[in-house]
């Protein structure tokens, strides 16, 4: 028996009808029956997402899987099927899955083919010009293909109801979804190197360099030392850490002390950068403070980000002093979004976790 998938084209003309077909459940059950049925099949499953449409299946040793599977979806298009079906068996027909899934094979990148980076300013404001971007939500993973996913995981159920699903699709569903929970830990990571990238530039465009300047890390969490640890590796040496004892570890990653919340007002005076992630008793960021920290610094610029999950740490009526620029989270996302280094690291990573997702599951298939 071997494992194969055979998918119907979508720039072929059959494939708007067979799609059509296929969006009804009923439909979907009806071809898994037919899979069921057939003499030379012993396991299969449909895809139907946004522009895929495919069969994975096992067949019997000798028989011909490519004129099956030309059958089966001739049934549900209208017009030749044959000459508009891509195939491939074995471990080859897993790679396609974990291609398609880390949104590396031809149907998945599509659009971004051939696409040119936006320029080196685009999507952020010349220095003395950064204005309040409203939020806009958080970045989502770059080029992940959710549709494909969802359906995926549907496609497994359908089977498993029609009583299609057997070890070999058992093996390559696991397989699927380590490596969609590997994906979504490397986009977390690469959505905030990214992120962290765009706090750094938009403190080059408000100071111009960063050399001798203060970054002040309050109530720090995984996030904000994602961000101090972007700014030390942009030449910052100076740190300060506001908090309790649960900051110990802040301070030691950045070698920086553990202030007092009581010298919070002298230490936003000393800082150029402040990166607050969690409420520290003792220490509110409220515009009253902050009017008399603006006043102190006799017109020095100060860049503060507010790494909180909901944005409302710092409080927002702080951006309207003069030399302040605030950005929360959400912020910071939509300004990545145009940005060149929005996808920081994404595709190396989606490359590697696709080589192992392969490695490993041929390895298993002997």
């Amino acid at each position: 028996m071997g494992l194969f998938v055979a998918g119907v084209n979508p720039r072929r003309p059959v494939f708007p009808s067979a799609s059509q077909h296929l969006a009804d459940a009923a439909a979907r059950r009806a071809l898994l029956g037919a899979v069921s049925g057939h003499r030379s099949l012993s396991e299969g499953l449909f895809v139907a997402a946004d522009g895929r449409l495919e069969l994975y299946a096992v067949a019997d040793e000798g028989c011909d899987a490519y004129d099956i599977a030309a059958g089966l979806f001739g049934a549900v298009a209208e017009g030749e099927v044959a000459g508009a079906l891509y195939f491939a068996e074995g471990i080859d027909a897993a790679s396609h899955l974990f291609a398609a899934l880390c949104g590396l094979d031809e149907f998945a990148r599509g659009p971004r083919e051939g696409a040119s980076l936006p320029g080196e300013c685009d999507g952020l404001a010349a220095a003395g010009e950064l204005s309040q971007p409203g939020g806009r939500g958080a970045l989502g993973a770059p080029g992940l293909p959710d549709a494909l996913a969802a359906c995926w995981a549907r496609a497994l159920s359908e089977a498993r109801k029609a009583a299609t699903l057997g070890d070999a699709l058992t093996r390559l569903a696991a397989a699927a979804s380590g490596l969609s929970s590997a994906l979504s830990a490397a986009d977390a990571s690469a959505s905030t190197a990214a992120l962290a990238e765009t706090a750094v530039e938009l403190a080059r465009r408000v100071f111009g360099h960063l050399e001798r300047r203060c970054v002040l890390a309050a109530g720090a969490g995984d996030f904000s030392l994602a961000l101090a640890g972007a700014f030390l590796g942009a030449g910052v040496e100076r740190f300060q850490v506001l908090g309790d004892g649960n900051c110990e570890e802040a301070a030691r990653v950045l070698g920086a002390p553990v202030a007092d919340p009581q010298l919070l007002s002298a230490l936003l005076v000393d800082a150029d950068i402040v990166l607050a992630e969690s409420a520290v008793e003792g220490a509110s960021l409220d515009r009253r403070l902050m009017k008399g920290v603006v006043r102190l610094r006799r017109g020095r610029p100060m860049l503060l980000v507010d790494a909180s999950a909901d944005g409302s740490l710092i409080d927002h009526r702080v951006a309207s002093l003069d030399g302040v620029f605030l950005y929360a989270v959400a912020d910071l996302a939509a300004i990545t979004r145009d940005a060149p280094w929005a996808r920081l690291g994404t595709d190396d990573a989606r490359e590697r976790l696709f080589a192992d997702a392969v490695r490993t599951l041929a390895l298993q298939m002997g």
